[in-house]
């Protein structure tokens, strides 16, 4: 049985965007995803559901789930071909406050190939990381399994259970 989906907080709106969707637990799987789907406060959406089985196998006790970029798109045709800069700093903004007691973090990178269709997504993952690596907080970078062939983090929607956790090298991904 997945753990029990109770939200702690969701920052952001129903409709356009959300910026962190953070479960009540007191060691969380952060999980950086590509864009939110339909999940809220209410009910997960597959992504979420699958980034519950991943952070409960792995003996965490609820997730805090980012995006690089925070559009809520079903269809990742939807999201912006150019980055809203405002919706960017937003999403930085609301990470850096809600972080802001944490010393150590956790930090499943999920998104995929998806990164490879909008050309400042890239940007984005370094702002956050950057953000996350503030006042020397300490983070473990993991990753799902190996890396796709193209050498991108998998999207946890299209990952089996049993490739479980790995480090991720951020900084030979960078």
């Amino acid at each position: 049985k997945i753990m029990d989906y109770q939200i702690k907080q969701m920052i952001g709106d129903e409709e356009t965007h959300r910026y962190v969707l953070a479960s009540r637990c007191t060691r969380p799987l952060v999980v950086i995803g590509v864009n939110p789907s339909t999940a809220n406060e209410k009910h997960p959406d597959p992504t979420v559901r699958k980034v519950m089985g991943f952070a409960e196998l792995n003996s965490y006790d609820g997730f805090v789930m980012l995006n690089l970029y925070a559009q809520r798109s079903t269809n990742f045709k939807g999201v912006h071909n150019k980055r809203d800069e405002i919706l960017h700093q937003n999403n930085l903004d609301a990470i850096k406050e809600f972080f802001k007691t944490y010393n150590d973090l956790d930090v499943l990178v999920a998104w995929g190939n998806l990164i490879y269709k909008r050309n400042y997504l890239l940007d984005c993952f370094r702002d956050i990381a950057n953000i996350l690596q503030e006042k020397g907080r300490k983070i473990s970078w993991k990753q799902i399994g190996e890396l796709t062939k193209s050498g991108q983090p998998r999207h946890p929607l299209y990952a089996r259970y049993d490739f479980g956790l790995k480090n991720f090298d951020i900084d030979s991904y960078l």
